[in-house]
């Protein structure tokens, strides 16, 4: 008989940074309901609207939103916890304590940057009817922050496999791509999820990974693509030369002498 391979699924023991945030967020999620059921309203200007930005000047919502989640459900924390203590702790130990809390807060502000983007686009006269209440729509919890984190393991660990639960072992890239492809189904759905939240907390997660915050990085990638389009045009014009130098086939392009052919050794 062959020996059953057992797989065995390991959560990664957590850092302090990572267990700091998982209780800072279940403490404001308990005081957010502590207050809401005492009807103290003004707990939803922490919440994250463009209206509240652009309209009120309430910026602290750029982080306060981060650490609320939705009162109506209480998964909406769980999994996000889940999520950063999965993902987040290798990533700790990866880059360090202080650059994991920096990069926690870049991938939670990428979010709202990208939310607040969504917000004005949403009152021009294209996208008014598709979004007709984002601008004063409520958007709170730690997705962005989470989303980034995510994408960011994806790129760090990119051909490294794990098994995921239910969608058995794969590639970290490939899980990725898959949450990617999730988010843009939520986001076309009638979710209420802010997936905005989730996009720009895996852009800044790239934007951070790859260095492209640096303008150096982006002289480089030019620089790259320029070199790319001189080789191609380099070797159209070597393969031009080189089947100039012979015959025209019937059917075909110039072609070089045959060595088959006697007048070749002549």
């Amino acid at each position: 008989m062959r020996p059953q391979v057992q797989t065995q699924i390991a959560w990664p023991r957590p850092g302090k940074v990572i267990i700091g945030l998982i209780v800072a967020n279940v403490v404001a999620y308990v005081l957010q309901l502590i207050l809401l059921r005492a009807n103290q309203g003004w707990v939803v200007d922490l919440y994250l609207s463009p209206a509240g930005i652009f309209e009120r000047g309430q910026v602290w919502q750029l982080v306060t939103h981060g650490f609320l989640h939705s009162p109506q459900d209480v998964f909406h924390l769980i999994f996000n916890m889940l999520w950063l203590w999965l993902f987040g702790s290798r990533l700790e130990k990866w880059w360090g304590e202080k650059r994991f809390l920096w990069a926690y807060f870049v991938f939670l502000l990428g979010g709202a940057a990208l939310t607040l983007l969504v917000g004005l686009l949403s009152k021009t006269a294209v996208l008014s009817p598709l979004l007709p209440s984002f601008w004063v729509r409520p958007h709170l919890g730690a997705s962005g922050a989470v989303m980034g984190v995510v994408a960011s393991w994806g790129l760090v660990y990119a051909n490294e496999e794990m098994h995921f639960f239910l969608l058995g072992r794969m590639k970290g890239k490939t899980f990725v791509l898959i949450i990617i492809a999730i988010e843009l189904l939520r986001a076309l759905s009638f979710d209420g999820v802010s997936s905005t939240s989730h996009f720009g907390g895996m852009l800044a997660g790239l934007v951070l990974c790859r260095g492209l915050w640096r303008p150096s990085k982006w002289q480089e990638i030019f620089r790259r693509a320029r070199l790319q389009k001189q080789r191609r045009r380099v070797e159209h014009e070597l393969k031009v030369l080189e089947g100039g130098k012979g015959t025209r086939g019937p059917d075909g392009p110039p072609k070089g002498p045959d060595p088959k052919d006697p007048k070749y050794w002549n």
